[in-house]
């Protein structure tokens, strides 16, 4: 299957290797151990300990602090996003990007665990970030390029799906660094940085990461034919492609009301990655608070995302992008709903046979394909709504609705947490309301979407 733009050949993949699938989606396993790891379960509760241990802050403070920078990040992520995903069409190789942005987020994530210095770690945090997610729209461009069309619910599902075995492989050789738990709440215990304050906490996944990208580098995509132009010619069509998308996209009616609505709808699980492990132990306080617990219980939500995600790719494929964002959000109600409860209701969650502990375990399970389900709706719903000759540049403009609720959801959530060193642990009960009815406006939008496929 081709289209001839600009006197250039497109090819989209007609046949779907289970081998290359394969190897396309163990970068989905290795990328998983960066976000899961680094950004979900240290990242902000390191900025927590060196906050109020090194310069005096308050625990809502420092919280507040994170928030903003994430913002300030996310914002300069979102402006570069479209363009990138602009030129990922012109030069109609991805691949080599990937890997280049990997080798990027390697070195500075690594480095993060060598400094307690705010400055340094907030500067190699973004760094290693912002290559995270810029590797991500090339990533996921790939897609009708490595499997045919009709496969490609099923792709991404499966790959959100294989991702999460790369959480499960590092969290476990993670659980025996953690002997030393780390306590970032002084409502808790004294404050101290635990597992966190070693470098080989932040070098081990690391290691992983680089471990698991290599099949990826087997990956075999359909490429334009014909000689790549030169480097200046290259970004010249990117920024042309992009000002005539930016004049023609009002023809694509069903893809800005899904830009617009998922702007709202990725709010919450670019909240729930960052904030999910003191979520656990500051907010639901399970296990008194054990750091321990915060992972075994992120592993209980991804054994459900990977049991789980696969299924909600399938239903994607049979019912379309809406009706799985449908699913994706009813998803996210339970788990939200659950957790609101538990929070105002109870002090805190022993380990046992009892209601609040079996019903977090529910809010794990559920939230689980609630997290993968958003990736793979994304997925399927671009690559109904965009046409075949720019699926790089309508990702990147998926990506930048994402990237710009990124920015507002953490800062809306560090907001609300200034009230913490008020209200305590109830600020986390009033921030998951905040980003429920924040989810519920985005369901509300896509809901308008009429054109199911291009």
């Amino acid at each position: 299957m081709s289209l001839d733009v600009n006197n250039e050949e497109i090819e989209l993949e007609t046949t779907t290797s289970k081998r290359n699938v394969f190897f396309w989606a163990m970068y989905d396993l290795a990328n998983t151990i960066y976000s899961m790891v680094i950004v979900s379960l240290i990242i902000n509760r390191y900025v927590l300990v060196i906050g109020q241990l090194e310069y005096g802050m308050s625990y809502g403070e420092a919280n507040f602090l994170f928030g903003v920078v994430a913002f300030i990040m996310q914002i300069g992520i979102a402006i570069c996003i479209p363009f990138l995903g602009a030129l990922s069409d012109n030069v109609g190789k991805r691949k080599p990007f990937v890997i280049s942005l990997t080798g990027i987020i390697l070195l500075f994530a690594s480095l993060l665990g060598f400094f307690h210095d705010l400055t340094l770690v907030f500067l190699f945090y973004i760094i290693a970030n912002v290559a995270y997610q810029f590797s991500l729209l090339f990533y996921d461009a790939m897609l009708p390029f490595i499997a045919k069309r009709g496969d490609i619910g099923k792709v991404a599902g499966f790959g959100v799906a294989w991702g999460y075995f790369g959480t499960i492989i590092s969290l476990f050789i993670m659980l025996p660094l953690i002997s030393n738990d780390i306590s970032s709440d002084p409502l808790q215990g004294p404050v101290v940085y635990g597992y966190s304050g070693s470098w080989f906490t932040f070098v081990l996944p690391m290691i992983l990461f680089l471990v698991f990208t290599i099949p990826f580098i087997f990956v075999r995509e359909k490429q334009k034919k014909g000689k790549r132009p030169p480097v200046g010619k290259l970004v010249g069509n990117a920024f042309k492609q992009l000002l005539s998308t930016f004049r023609e996209i009002r023809k694509h009616k069903s893809m800005l009301i899904f830009i617009f609505g998922y702007f709202f709808i990725a709010d919450i699980a670019n909240v729930i990655v960052i904030y999910m492990t003191p979520l656990v132990t500051d907010g639901l306080i399970i296990g008194g608070g054990s750091s321990t617990w915060a992972i075994l219980f992120i592993i209980i939500a991804t054994f459900s995302a990977v049991i789980f995600t696969y299924f909600v790719g399938k239903f994607g494929q049979k019912y379309g992008g809406k009706k799985t964002f449908y699913l994706v959000g009813a998803l996210w109600g339970v788990a939200l709903l659950i957790g609101i409860v538990l929070v105002f209701t109870t002090p805190s969650i022993d380990i046992g046979g009892n209601i609040p502990f079996i019903f977090s375990i529910i809010m794990g399970i559920v939230a689980g394909p609630a997290l993968g389900g958003t990736w793979t709706a994304q997925r399927i719903m671009v690559v109904e709504l965009a046409p075949k000759e720019k699926f790089g540049e309508f990702f990147g403009f998926s990506k930048l609705s994402g990237k710009l609720s990124s920015a507002i959801g953490p800062f809306i959530w560090g907001t609300v947490m200034l009230t913490y060193d008020i209200i305590g642990k109830a600020a986390y009960g009033w921030a998951m309301i905040s980003v429920g009815l924040i989810m519920a406006m985005g369901i509300i939008i896509l809901s308008f979407i009429k054109k199911e496929s291009s």
